[in-house]
């Protein structure tokens, strides 16, 4: 149990990290299309992370259903010094669900959008 207790944090760590570069791109693409409207920018930021987390739930899921497409990884050694237990297609699946529900949870915080 207490292996994956760290790759579910290790995963939470690394969804931070996507998060971040995700949200910031995000955000840019706001400013170009709306100037420094607060709002509109964080909300462009959270509109891509959401989409980067819908693409990784889609993969996740795919991976899911067709375990025959999930073969043995190249550098599987390297991969076990990460995740002890969890296996690609559940850290990306965790990954995605944690960047979704920072964003989604930003999004609360911030109120609903207006006029998009």
């Amino acid at each position: 149990m207490k292996h994956y207790v760290e790759d579910v944090l290790y995963c939470l760590k690394l969804s931070l990290y996507f998060f971040a570069g995700s949200f910031i791109i995000g955000s840019i693409v706001g400013l170009i299309l709306h100037g420094f409207n607060f709002r509109e920018v964080i909300i462009w930021g959270c509109r891509l992370t959401e989409i980067i987390g819908t693409i990784g739930l889609l993969l996740s899921a795919i991976s899911f259903v067709k375990r025959d497409l999930m073969r043995p990884l190249n550098y599987q050694k390297q991969w076990d010094t990460y995740f002890r237990r969890l296996n690609l297609s559940h850290v990306i699946f965790l990954i995605s669900i944690f960047i979704i529900s920072y964003s989604f949870l930003i999004e609360y915080f911030i109120g609903p959008a207006r006029g998009v």
